[in-house]
C-alpha cells in the first residue's frame, strides 16, 4: 500500500454528518468524491455524497475534481486508497493551482522572518522565528565550501525528492527541507494557542502520525505569520516539484530547485535547473546533461549560465545583461577552458553573449486559464 495514495479522513466527534458516515464505512466500499478545495498541503476538503470533510493527503488534486475511492481500513483511523487520480498533466497543473497562490522566492521569506524576528514579545514568538530561520539558513551551501559534492547534497536535501522517499516508503530524510518544514508546522499548531474554526483548518502531520494537531486559527497573531512564511515556502517547494513533472513534449527529465549560496551574512538565490535528455546518447550509450543557472547580484547585474554535456564533450555559454559583466565573463573564459580540459573534457564550444537566452534557462510553468478560472 502506497502512502500517497490513501487518504485519511479526520474526525470531528462535534460535526455529527461527518460522524455518521465514517461510522457507516466497510473495507471494500467503493466511493465517489469531489474536490472541493485543498485548504493547505496534504490537506483537501472532501464532498462524499452530501457530506463535507476533511482528509490528509499526499496527492495535490484541485478544485473540483473527481476521485473513486476505495474504504482500505475503517478501525482506529479511516483511510481512504485512490483507485483514480490524475493523469501526469492534470497532476501537474493541480499542483501548480495549489501552490502559485501561496508560494513566495526565498529571499522574500527571509526578509519577512528577519522583520518578524525584530518584532517578537515572548519566548515562544522568538524560539519559532530562530527555528524559520535555521531551516532556511541550512538549506543552502556555503560559498567557501562551494564543490560538487556540497551542490549534490543540497539538491538532495531540497524537498524535492520528500514524497519520493514516502512512496517508498522510506525514511523522511532528517535533513530534507520539506521535511523540516513539515515539521515546524506541526509544532508551531502544538504549542501555538489555538481557536477551533471549520472553517480554516490547518495542515496535518505526515500519515501514519497520530499525534494530529487541531484545526483551528493561531490566535498568536506572529506565530500565525510565521505559519504562513512556513506554507509559503513549502508551496514554493511544490512549484519546483510541479517543474519537475515530464510533459508530453519534452523528453527531458528535470530537477529545479532554488539553491540559497551562503556569504559571509547573506544569503544570494540561485536557480539551478538540472536536465537528463534520454533522446540523445553520447558515444558510449548514455544520456546527455545540462545544468542551468541563473542569479542576480547588485553589482554584477542578471548572469545566466548553460553548461552542457555529453560523454566527454563539454559547450558552455553565459549571458550577461550588463556590459562590464559580459567584459569580465570574456577574460575569465580561457582558464574555464583551461581548468575543463585539465578534467579530460573537450571543449566544443565557450562563450559569452550580451543580452539573455532565446529561450528561458529557468522555466517556471503556470497553470492553464481553463483551470484557473475557478481559482
Amino acid at each position: 500500500m502506497k502512502i500517497s495514495n490513501i487518504l485519511q479522513p479526520l474526525i470531528d466527534p462535534g460535526r455529527n454528518p461527518i460522524s455518521n458516515l465514517l461510522k457507516a464505512l466497510q473495507v471494500g466500499q467503493i466511493l465517489e468524491a469531489r474536490v472541493l478545495q485543498q485548504v493547505q498541503p496534504r490537506l483537501l476538503r472532501l464532498q462524499i455524497g452530501t457530506t463535507e470533510l476533511l482528509a490528509r493527503s499526499q496527492v495535490a488534486l484541485g478544485t473540483d475534481t473527481r476521485v473513486r475511492l476505495e474504504v482500505a481500513k475503517v478501525l482506529p483511523q479511516p483511510e481512504l486508497r485512490i483507485l483514480q487520480a490524475p493523469g501526469e498533466p492534470q497532476r501537474q497543473q493541480l499542483l501548480l493551482r495549489s501552490a502559485m497562490p501561496r508560494q513566495l522566492p526565498p529571499a522574500e521569506v527571509r526578509e519577512k522572518v528577519r522583520e518578524l524576528a525584530s518584532q517578537t514579545r515572548t519566548p515562544r514568538q522568538a524560539e519559532g522565528a530562530r527555528l524559520l530561520d535555521q531551516v532556511l539558513r541550512d538549506s543552502g551551501v556555503k560559498l567557501q565550501q562551494l564543490g560538487p559534492a556540497q551542490v549534490k547534497q543540497a539538491v538532495q536535501h531540497s524537498g524535492l525528492f520528500h514524497e519520493a522517499r514516502l512512496t517508498h516508503a522510506l525514511p523522511a530524510e532528517p535533513a530534507d527541507t520539506k521535511t523540516r518544514l513539515l515539521q515546524l508546522l506541526t509544532r508551531f499548531e502544538a504549542e501555538g494557542d489555538l481557536e477551533l474554526d471549520p472553517a480554516r483548518p490547518r495542515p496535518a502531520p505526515e500519515a501514519g502520525d497520530k499525534s494530529a494537531p487541531p484545526r483551528g486559527v493561531i490566535t498568536d497573531s506572529l506565530l500565525a505569520r510565521l505559519t504562513r512564511l512556513v506554507e509559503a515556502s513549502v508551496s514554493r517547494i511544490q512549484l519546483q516539484q510541479a517543474a519537475t513533472l515530464p510533459t508530453e513534449d519534452s523528453p527531458r527529465q528535470a530537477w529545479q530547485l532554488d539553491l540559497p549560496v551562503q556569504l559571509a551574512d547573506e544569503s544570494h538565490d540561485v536557480m539551478l535547473r538540472i536536465e537528463r535528455d534520454t533522446t540523445e546518447q553520447d558515444a558510449h550509450g548514455g544520456s546527455t546533461w545540462a545544468v542551468n543557472l541563473a542569479f542576480q547580484f547588485d553589482n554584477i547585474g542578471t548572469l545566466q549560465a548553460r553548461v552542457g554535456l555529453s560523454g566527454e564533450r563539454v559547450s558552455t555559454t553565459f549571458w550577461s545583461d550588463r556590459g562590464n559583466t559580459h567584459r569580465r565573463v570574456e577574460q575569465r573564459l580561457p582558464a574555464l577552458q583551461q581548468a575543463f580540459e585539465a578534467q579530460g573534457l573537450e571543449v566544443v564550444h565557450l562563450s559569452g553573449v550580451l543580452g539573455a537566452p532565446a529561450e528561458p534557462l529557468i522555466r517556471t510553468p503556470m497553470p492553464d486559464k481553463l483551470l484557473d478560472e475557478h481559482a
